[in-house]
């Protein structure tokens, strides 16, 4: 792989993790589209690693917030009404089924979907996600303000909800930060609560990933240090490129979320599926 690749896909990687367009889908599309060869698995954990350490870059007040209430919570009893404390439960909560389905039957999905036309096809599910529970989301926060009430919060019941939804993204195609803000919003938490949330439940699942991925690619690991100089430039210019993009990912949508909902990703989405099958029926 060139220079230019790696920092082509690091750029996707860091983008797409975080907006609700599927990082999966794009590592699989985009490939195919150029006829580039399949990233090496160091290469990929490299830049999940990236994201993870962008996203703490930008919300390590309230991650180390939450840690402090959670371990607080746990051997004194009057912390356990701190909304922190709450949040981490949540947290915990959420991450419980994409833990189990990612364990039990990641080899099984990736065996089905790990195709590009099943990515593609996916990414038009993700669009219909977005805008269908955006429109309900905004009919909840509608009947609030009516009922004089304020938005909803996070409850184990959402939290348990946008766990599975996240357990869902698992499928190549399918946002996983498009499936938990879109879960989020059925239960008529504001948009702004649900990304933030959505950008907190995925720092367990990317080191989870991270961690599967470092024990799979241990024999590429131990290939690709032997190999040069040139492996470690490439993996180091994904790893800045995916950093970079992940960075501005997570901080564009904390602040575009707060004024504007996420259809323009959904149009996103099935623009870069239409382009697909365009190009896949032609080489046909």
């Amino acid at each position: 792989m060139e220079i230019f690749k790696s920092a082509i896909l690091g750029l996707i990687q860091g983008f797409t993790e975080f907006f609700p367009v599927s990082s999966s889908g794009h590592l699989i599309i985009f490939p195919y589209f150029f006829n580039w060869e399949e990233p090496s698995i160091f290469f990929a954990v490299s830049l999940h690693f990236a994201t993870l350490i962008a996203l703490l870059t930008v919300l390590y007040k309230d991650v180390w917030h939450i840690i402090r209430s959670f371990f607080a919570g746990i051997f004194v009893k009057k912390y356990r009404a701190d909304s922190d404390f709450k949040l981490a439960l949540y947290i915990i909560i959420a991450s419980i089924p994409a833990a189990i389905v990612g364990y039990l039957f990641n080899d099984l999905i990736e065996s089905l979907f790990l195709k590009p036309v099943f990515a593609a096809f996916f990414l038009i599910i993700t669009a219909i996600i977005l805008i269908l529970f955006e429109l309900i989301g905004k009919k909840k926060e509608t009947s609030y303000i009516n009922a004089n009430k304020t938005s909803n919060k996070i409850s184990w019941l959402s939290a348990l909800v946008i766990g599975i939804g996240q357990a869902v993204a698992i499928i190549p195609g399918i946002s996983r930060s498009g499936s938990t803000i879109s879960s989020a919003r059925i239960f008529g938490i504001k948009r702004e609560e649900a990304v933030k949330f959505s950008f907190l439940i995925s720092i367990p699942v990317i080191f989870g990933s991270f961690v599967f991925e470092m024990i799979k690619g241990v024999k590429t690991y131990i290939i690709t240090a032997s190999s040069g100089s040139n492996a470690i430039c490439l993996i180091v210019t994904g790893f800045i490129a995916a950093y970079v993009s992940g960075l501005f990912a997570v901080k564009f949508l904390l602040k575009f979320s707060e004024k504007r909902n996420l259809n323009i990703f959904a149009v996103y989405c099935v623009l870069v599926s239409l382009i697909f099958f365009i190009v896949y029926f032609v080489r046909k």
